[in-house]
């Protein structure tokens, strides 16, 4: 995560267990945000959803998305993220755990046959505040 400042990179840490807020577009130009679980792969900001979410239809419609992570218990420090995304089924499952195992310890309860995506975001541009 070259672009994201020092001073901001214990944002991205799993032992920070901060959330990123997303926002993508509707097919209308409203927006849409979430707070999802994330983590990195060193390039690219990971997420993970179910293909039946708003956000996943949003970016296969438009693949411009932008997150806010702040640090826990200090909202006016953050890291604000705009890029793009895409989706893959490829190791979502897996990630769907390692995501859990950052926020709770634990494997996600997952039922039998429930469908997974991972985003892949990467940066494009950069805000850092606090």
């Amino acid at each position: 995560m070259d672009m994201i400042p020092e001073s901001h990179q214990d944002l991205l840490k799993d032992e920070t267990k901060a959330f990123a807020f997303v926002a993508t577009v509707k097919p209308d130009g409203s927006p849409h945000v979430t707070a999802v679980w994330f983590n990195t792969d060193g390039d690219h900001i990971l997420f993970n959803t179910m293909p039946v979410t708003v956000k996943y239809r949003n970016v296969q419609e438009n693949a411009e998305i932008a997150l806010a992570i702040f640090e826990p218990g200090n909202p006016y420090r953050y890291v604000q993220v705009q890029g793009r995304a895409r989706t893959t089924e490829e190791g979502a499952v897996e990630h769907t755990h390692a995501l859990s195992h950052k926020y709770t310890g634990k494997d996600f309860d997952m039922p039998e046959g429930m469908e997974r995506r991972k985003f892949v975001v990467t940066p494009e541009h950069v805000t850092v505040w606090g």
